[in-house]
């Protein structure tokens, strides 16, 4: 039993607990009956902080602060935004006009980048704008901004830096904006992306050398297989166009089941040379070639020339690109392939080098300068102008005190050699004589083969043969040509393809008989 002291002890224990309990309860009430709080959009939730204070009072959204990304070292800091400023002013790139990106250059070369942009804004561009470095190779910046002015909406601009190439070996990429009191105009980036290459000189090239042999260009396959033969031919030479979608593999595999070795000359056309992504794509597709097994692929044909590369735009630079481009993309695909540089057209009309056309010396003088000679074989080259014996040095109809090489063959194969230091033999991937014996009419620019027969094209394209051979500055000689039909009007004007032929009308080739005759034992 318990006494009346014991009792009060023991409710005044109980009294306190219970209002502990109490106290427990209010609290775990409250806490259930509180509201959630709202979290704006876009911001983490409360659940997502970790000892952070979460303010959720209203308050405007702030303009972020224009900070530079971190740029590759060194650079300078980029410009801020011209939008605050200029609402109405907006630009766009339009097209790169010169140096595709990825062109190789040597160290030190100098060139000039040109972009195209348009004013897509609703605003004239002010007068004090000029484009300006941004970011990147400050190596490959330019000496100073580039003056372009008022442009009204909806103009065009064309926009220049010359630019010098750094001096080691690298890929260099640089970015350029339009800029106006001291903000950048949106949407007006543009780029320059080059790689250089360490000029070697002619004299550190290792020489590339190869044991003479003889082809022809064939229009009609393999139908003549017993006159190739005959005439001591190892090499047969078609043409193949970007973009007609021919397959080659066919051609190839049957010419390789005869025994012949196939060299592939491969176009386009010359207005595609300014394109985006010229070199990359027509190199790939050259590359398809040489995976099809063609044993020599000729990049292009007759640059220097523009029906064949586009008018303004004619260099050595710009063909070297290509060239370069060309080389890796057909060596990787198959190492056995001969890459053989386009060959230029013999001529001397042009008084020299411009980007309108280029005379064949100067051209070749050009390849020197850009360093093509590491990204070719063999030495493309052309002679189908010759009325002489291919060892003569004077008495061309057309040039008979023999002031320009283009037209001796002997003289022109001098040359060429010589351009390299003999480091680079020469491909000679068409070569003929015109006779217009069969079909008794000359077209119209060549009176000068008026007076070649048959028996003197079979002689001289022995002659030139044996000269090829004995010289040891000629790799091959592909014959233009073995078998064409067409004579006149060929696709274009007056051209005489056929008068070219050894297999002459009615199916006999004198100049079969003459090469047999020069045939080892």
């Amino acid at each position: 039993m318990f006494e009346p002291k014991s009792m009060r002890r023991l409710l005044r224990v109980l009294l306190a607990l219970t209002a502990v309990a109490l106290g427990v309860l209010l609290v775990a009430a409250a806490q259930l009956v509180r509201l959630p709080v709202a979290v704006p959009a876009g911001l983490p939730s409360p659940t997502q902080l970790t000892g952070r204070r979460w303010d959720v009072r209203a308050r405007a959204t702030p303009v972020a602060t224009p900070t530079a990304p971190p740029p590759a070292a060194p650079t300078r800091v980029a410009t801020p935004t011209a939008a605050a400023l200029y609402p109405g002013l907006r630009a766009a790139w339009v097209a790169d006009l010169t140096v595709e990106d990825d062109s190789v250059f040597s160290w030190g070369e100098s060139f000039t980048k040109t972009w195209r942009l348009a004013n897509v804004g609703a605003e004239t561009w002010p007068t004090d704008t000029v484009l300006s470095f941004v970011r990147g190779d400050e190596a490959l910046a330019s000496a100073a901004d580039a003056v372009v002015g008022a442009v009204p909406p909806g103009a065009t601009v064309d926009v220049s830096l010359r630019l010098i190439a750094p001096k080691k070996n690298g890929r260099y990429v640089s970015s350029w904006a339009l800029t106006t009191d001291g903000a950048r105009i949106p949407g007006s980036n543009v780029w320059a992306v080059i790689q250089t290459i360490e000029p070697a000189s002619l004299a550190e090239l290792a020489p590339i050398r190869g044991a003479f042999e003889l082809g022809g260009h064939v229009s009609q396959g393999l139908t003549h297989v017993a006159q190739l033969r005959q005439a001591g031919m190892v090499w047969v030479k078609v043409q193949a166009r970007y973009g007609e979608n021919v397959d080659l593999r066919p051609f190839i595999a049957a010419a390789h089941e005869q025994g012949f070795k196939v060299a592939v000359s491969a176009v386009g056309s010359a207005a595609m040379v300014t394109e985006a992504g010229f070199s990359r794509r027509v190199s790939e597709w050259m590359a398809g070639i040489a995976a099809a097994g063609a044993d020599a692929i000729e990049v292009w044909n007759e640059p220097n020339l523009p029906r064949e590369w586009r008018q303004g735009y004619i260099s050595p630079r710009a063909y070297t690109n290509l060239l370069c481009t060309a080389y890796s993309a057909i060596k990787r695909a198959n190492r056995g392939t001969l890459v053989i540089s386009a060959a230029p057209a013999p001529t001397g009309y042009f008084n020299g080098c411009t980007a309108n056309g280029c005379d064949d010396a100067p051209w070749l003088e050009g390849l020197v300068v850009t360093g093509a000679a590491r990204c070719f074989d063999y030495l493309g080259a052309h002679h189908n102008a010759g009325a002489t014996s291919p060892a003569a040095r004077t008495g061309h109809p057309a040039d008979p005190e023999g002031k320009h090489h283009s037209w001796y063959f002997l003289p022109q194969t001098e040359l060429y050699y010589a351009q390299f230091a003999g480091k680079r033999q020469l491909f000679y991937t068409e070569l003929g004589y015109l006779s217009a014996e069969g079909y008794g009419w000359i077209p119209e620019g060549f009176s000068w083969a008026g007076n070649i027969s048959t028996a003197m094209q079979a002689a001289w394209l022995a002659e030139a043969v044996a000269l090829s051979r004995e010289g040891g500055m000629v790799r091959a000689l592909i014959i233009w040509n073995v078998d064409a039909t067409c004579y006149g009007d060929c696709g274009s004007a007056e051209d005489p393809q056929g008068g070219y032929a050894i297999i002459r009308p009615g199916g006999a080739c004198p100049a079969c008989e003459t090469l047999e005759a020069l045939r080892e034992p």
